[in-house]
């Protein structure tokens, strides 16, 4: 199984980046034998980023799907051969590998294919022994594909001419030589000198039969090159087809693909190719792996762990082709499914990264001052500083073990994580409304409430006319039925509401009105509770 990827939700919250990454640190501790690898599905928001920075954490990488890939699939441990090789050596590989199809390398690079479906042609062309007056050979390859012994000669001779069989009568056997053939003779005394005086230009000896002393004078002064196996006649000859090189039989039109190509981009193309397989590259042109139609067949699934969600809407695109292995959540239960069981934590608590600290110790594991950190600043910054009523006792018990660990107070750890959030960058009406959204389906309508919380209520506001026409771009855009944005004031606990689209919906779940534009609701942190669970109260009613 190749990496397991950690992430939460499309765009990410504090909650969701930091658990992800707690949850990979745990699991790559209390799993040594497999590799988890925290990721993110959108940009840091800036309270995380400036979280990172600030205890030394590498950010996430950030994937856009997790849609099965080429590598994903594909044998990286490719067994190879070189142009130069016999197709004797190739079949031995193949049998001894168990593959089928073998790319040829030359400097790193893949300049062809040869194949089982080549090697078992050659064997069917037996009938016509192939000579090598279009396919050189030297006599050291020969030597090597019929396991001979070279007596006499130079073993970088290339041999250019006819193969023949002396199985006839000497004179009725000298109509078919010409000079620079190679013969295939037994222990026929007669036969020998013949051939030499003939001018072959190896003599290869069946049955291990050994020259006489003057057919080795013989062979001297015509500069014949003399071989001994220890195959019979009929063994070697079929032998002998397998003496040419790899590069007379490779075909060079081969299929390639990189590495991050999508696997159904490329699948169809494997199936009804020759060799039913597609060579992987890097961006250089350099062997990367093969992917042949077994490993299509498998339908292997990018193995993922699923955090602070569980719902496909809010996941990666792709992750219904995914192998969900574990899922830790304090939403609802939403409509992933798996093909098995799996470890599916989802409890009633304001943080996903509470649950993640509940997994550090009930493995044993303590966290490091890195991973406390996160997961403190997600316990804080989900809850809107413990006061959300989605807070439990759990989560205040958790974080105040992980603010020992730290050695500081939960609260104020806690607002100095938001007060980074108004202070690192500068405001983007754009960034305010996207940066912490999530999607419901209430009913036939598609909803859409971001929330965004402030320590300066003051400024935020002062951007209301651009956050409005934001949310306008976006429900136009995404089709939404209603956008409802939630400016959260973490020190006058409560939150300014602002909506488009259909607004009398949200008047209705809330007891308000939007004709002002926008309406203080004292004591209204939680999204979840207080907004999307009136939102379906209200549709089902």
């Amino acid at each position: 199984m190749g990496p397991i990827m950690v992430f939460g939700h499309l765009r990410p919250d504090n909650d969701s980046i930091c658990s992800a990454v707690a949850y990979a640190h745990l699991k790559n501790v209390s799993d040594p034998d497999n590799v988890y690898i925290p990721a993110r599905l959108g940009p840091m928001p800036s309270e995380t980023a400036w979280l990172f920075e600030r205890y030394g954490v590498s950010v996430p990488i950030e994937i856009a799907h997790v849609r099965t890939r080429v590598r994903d699939v594909m044998v990286s441990d490719v067994v190879t051969v070189c142009a130069d090789q016999t197709m004797l050596e190739v079949g031995r590989l193949m049998r001894e590998h168990q593959v089928r199809v073998l790319p040829v390398l030359e400097g790193g690079f893949v300049r062809g294919l040869v194949s089982q479906a080549r090697l078992a042609e050659m064997y069917l062309e037996e009938i016509e022994i192939r000579g090598f007056l279009t396919r050189h050979v030297t006599v050291g390859d020969l030597a090597g594909a019929i396991h001979g012994n070279l007596l006499l000669g130079d073993a970088d001779r290339e041999l250019t001419g006819n193969v023949l069989i002396g199985a006839m009568e000497p004179s009725t056997m000298l109509g078919y030589i010409a000079p620079g053939d190679t013969m295939i003779v037994g222990d026929r005394k007669r036969t020998q000198p013949m051939a030499l005086d003939a001018g072959v230009a190896c003599l290869i000896l069946t049955g291990g039969a050994r020259p006489d002393d003057h057919v080795v004078e013989l062979a001297k002064e015509t500069g014949a090159a003399i071989i001994s196996t220890y195959h019979d006649t009929y063994a070697t000859a079929r032998l002998v087809n397998l003496s040419h090189s790899v590069r007379d039989h490779m075909e060079t039109s081969v299929p390639f693909a990189e590495p991050d190509v999508l696997l159904s981009e490329v699948a169809e193309d494997i199936l009804v190719s020759a060799n039913r397989a597609l060579v992987v590259v890097d961006s250089e042109g350099r062997l990367s792996g093969m992917v042949t139609r077994t490993n299509v067949a498998r339908g292997l699934r990018r193995p993922v762990i699923l955090v602070d969600h569980n719902e496909m809407s809010q996941s990666a695109p792709g992750i219904q082709e995914a192998a969900v292995l574990e899922i830790i959540d304090h939403h609802r239960v939403g409509d992933v499914q798996t093909s098995g069981p799996i470890l599916f934590m989802n409890m009633p608590v304001g943080s996903t990264a509470t649950i993640v600290a509940l997994r550090y110790e009930h493995l044993g594991v303590k966290p490091t001052e890195q991973m406390a950190a996160l997961m403190l600043s997600a316990v804080m910054t989900d809850t809107v500083l413990l006061k959300s009523p989605t807070t439990t006792e759990v989560d205040r018990q958790v974080a105040s073990r992980l603010a020992e660990i730290l050695g500081v107070y939960p609260m104020e750890f806690g607002i100095e994580v938001l007060k980074s959030r108004d202070s690192s960058m500068p405001f983007s009406a754009e960034r305010a409304v996207t940066a912490d959204l999530k999607e419901y389906r209430i009913g036939d309508a598609r909803i859409a409430i971001s929330q965004m919380e402030t320590a300066d209520m003051r400024n935020v506001m002062g951007h209301a006319a651009d956050m409005r026409a934001a949310m306008e771009r976006l429900r136009e855009f995404q089709g939404y039925d209603l956008v409802l944005m939630m400016i959260t004031d973490v020190i006058e606990e409560g939150s300014e509401v602002m909506a488009v689209g259909r607004i009398r919906l949200a008047e209705r779940a809330l007891g308000v009105s939007f004709d002002e534009g926008s309406v203080w609701m004292d004591g209204l942190l939680s999204r979840k509770k207080q907004i999307a669970e009136k939102l379906l109260d209200a549709a089902s009613n």
